[in-house]
Order: C-alpha cells, then sequence, then structure tokens
C-alpha cells in the first residue's frame, strides 16, 4: 500500500482552478495529509497517463513511487488506509445516500459548472487567460487562451448537450442544488449533519471552484444562498481534529428530501438512459430532464459510475435496503436494482497503481473513458 506520511507529501498534478482538483485537496486537508500542488502541463500529464492509464486531473504520485486516480476511489482507498478522522457515515444505508450524492454532484452538477465557466464571457476570459499559464510552448499568449475557449466550450458546453432550448434547464440545476443545500446549512454545518462525509466532498467540487470562484454563479451564490457560501470556506477549513471530534452520521437525515429528489428525478434516469445507450453502442444518449430533451455524447464513465451504486446498493441487508428505499423513493429504488444492460471496461486499476503495470501501457482515456 501506498505510504503516506506528512514528513512526505503526496504530489498532486492539477490546478488550482479544478474542479475535481478542489475535492482532493478537501479530502486530503480534512485528513491531515500533507500534500504539494504541482501544476499540470503537458509533460507531467503524459507520464501520469503513461502510468494510470487515464488523461485527466488530478492525479497523485505517492512518496513510494505509487500513483492514484480518480477522486471517489481515492478517498475510498484513504479511508481504508488513512482512517482517522474518518469521513464516511459509520451505517451502511447513511453511506450508501452519502455516496449516492456523490455521484450526483460529482457528474450532474459538472455540465452547469462548465457552462456558467465558458458561456459567460467575463468567466471565460479569465479562466481562458488562468490555464494558458499550463501551456509552456513558445507561443502567443492569445493562442493558448483561444485553444482553451474553444476547447471547453466546444467539449464540455456545446458538445455536451447546452443549447439555447437546455440552457435555462443547465442552469437550474444549479439553483435548484443551491436551494436544497441552502435549506440545509441554515441548522446544520454539512450536508449529512455535524461531520462531513461523501456527499460534502462531491457537492464541493463544484461548489468551491466554479460556482463559488467563478464571477457570475459567485454572485448568485453570494445573493441566493449566503449558508451555502460559508459551508465552502467551512470546508476549506476543515481542521481534521475538529472533524473528529464531532458524531458520524448513523442514520439517513430527513433534511435530505430536496436534494434526494434531484438524484431520483434528474440524475438517475440519466444514468438509465445512458447506459441504454451504451449497451446499444450509440454514440449519443437522448433523455428528457427538467422538462426539456437533451441529446449528448454516451459516456462509459457514467456506466460505471452506475454500476458501482447497482452493486452497493445490492450489498445492502433488507432493512437498509428497505431505508434507503424510503429516503430515495420505491421508483429511484428500483432503478438501482439491475446493472446495466452492458458494463462499461473497468479501466482504473486498483489503488494504488505501482509504476511497474506501466510496461505495456494502453492508449490512455478521458475523464468519460473514450480513447
Amino acid at each position: 500500500m501506498a505510504q503516506i506520511s506528512n514528513g512526505a507529501p503526496l504530489i498532486v498534478y492539477g490546478t488550482d482552478c479544478s474542479y475535481y482538483t478542489g475535492k482532493l485537496e478537501a479530502i486530503l486537508r480534512a485528513k491531515g495529509i500533507s500534500y504539494r500542488l504541482e501544476p499540470f502541463d503537458e509533460a507531467n500529464m503524459r507520464r501520469a497517463a503513461q502510468i494510470t492509464g487515464v488523461s485527466q486531473i488530478p492525479q497523485v504520485e505517492c512518496p513510494d513511487g505509487s500513483w492514484l486516480v480518480d477522486t471517489t476511489l481515492i478517498l475510498e482507498h484513504l479511508e481504508a488506509t488513512q482512517p482517522e478522522p474518518a469521513l464516511s457515515p459509520s451505517t451502511a444505508s447513511a453511506k450508501f445516500i452519502s455516496k449516492l450524492l456523490e455521484d450526483f454532484a460529482d457528474e450532474w452538477l459538472w455540465r452547469p459548472a462548465m457552462h456558467y465557466r465558458w458561456s459567460y464571457p467575463e468567466n471565460a476570459r479569465l479562466m481562458s487567460a488562468w490555464l494558458a499559464e499550463h501551456i509552456h510552448r513558445r507561443v502567443p499568449t492569445f493562442m493558448k487562451r483561444r485553444f482553451w475557449y474553444t476547447r471547453q466550450l466546444g467539449t464540455f458546453v456545446v458538445g455536451d448537450g447546452v443549447t439555447d432550448q437546455t440552457r435555462a434547464a443547465v442552469e437550474s440545476a444549479y439553483l435548484d442544488t443551491l436551494a436544497a443545500l441552502e435549506t440545509i446549512f441554515k441548522t446544520r454545518p454539512y450536508i449529512m449533519g455535524e461531520r462531513p462525509v461523501e456527499a460534502d466532498f462531491g457537492f464541493f467540487a463544484s461548489l468551491f471552484r466554479h460556482f463559488a470562484c467563478d464571477p457570475a454563479p459567485g454572485r448568485i451564490m453570494r445573493a441566493r444562498a449566503p449558508a451555502v457560501h460559508e459551508w465552502v470556506a467551512r470546508m476549506w477549513n476543515a481542521d481534521p481534529q475538529r472533524i473528529a471530534s464531532a458524531p458520524l452520521p448513523l442514520a439517513i437525515p430527513n433534511h435530505l428530501a430536496p436534494l434526494l429528489l434531484l438524484v431520483s428525478r434528474d440524475y438517475l434516469p440519466y444514468l438509465d438512459a445512458n447506459a441504454k445507450a451504451f449497451a446499444n453502442s450509440d454514440p449519443r444518449v437522448q433523455y428528457a430532464a427538467a422538462g426539456v430533451q437533451f441529446d449528448e455524447p454516451t459516456k462509459p464513465y457514467r456506466v460505471w459510475c452506475r454500476d458501482r451504486l447497482v452493486d452497493a446498493f445490492a450489498k445492502l441487508d433488507p432493512a437498509e435496503r428497505a431505508a434507503v428505499e424510503r429516503a430515495i423513493g420505491r421508483e429511484a429504488a428500483g432503478r438501482l436494482a439491475n446493472r446495466s444492460p452492458r458494463a462499461a471496461d473497468d479501466i482504473l486499476r486498483a489503488l494504488p497503481i505501482a509504476p511497474a503495470t506501466s510496461a505495456a501501457p494502453r492508449k490512455p482515456v478521458d475523464s468519460w473513458w473514450r480513447r
């Protein structure tokens, strides 16, 4: 196993404007694990991808030479190897709900986060200049900025189903999430109670580096959801000793209903549609959410995410499954009863990844597992 110590910091390859890098940093800070953020560039990303098989940030190089990738798997790995302070509920049903919310936040909020960043000119100007610093080729800065703007808008906004017809629905995913979280954080410090768990870190990914820090969505958060804004700072300032002194969630709290409604209404039906499209080898998936029709690329990674949830749900005992069903509803629970009609390849190796496994590397895949 990777030996992690405060004397030899982890190297986190990423950037301080990145969705998932922010999530990982919050996990490491809450665990009290020392790390150094190393800005990604073409050279270190190429090196990382040759070892891990994925072209994405963040990626982590451990002091013993092994590697970690995928923030959800990294958190699970750290819970097993660095268990204190624990960042997961102590009961199986509450743990499942925390992981379900983490997955929803990781994946469903990605599109509105990228939309607000790249569709709004003031945000796009700022972030294209920021990302241009990660290209070291001797080309004019304006060309680097144009590259990032064109790539991000084309791939993650226009290319991911944001149109004039869907724009309001995409923005409602952010606004509805703010409203649900604001209700929670007016009365308690974290999503499931007194202590941060997987769900908190999942929502932190977008709500910190994108929604709170980017100008346009940041203004919306401050005006509509000041308690969420306060939670963002609280998550970044989470102290391991303070976390350890607070109780872990023991049951599924009733106050999650507005959040779980979003999961049941929009996200789980989308996962089903994406899994069906993948099984049929369709390059694109069509589905309805928030009253409009979406058309976007099929994503094998989210088939893998769905089946992990299905497998976790199947492992619950009858009483725990009943508790989850009461929380998310019978229809949503039914969606979690069967694996996808065609499984996605398990691209990610078990953590930690040893460099020796890169003797015959496959062509790296992107964050949606497309080569």
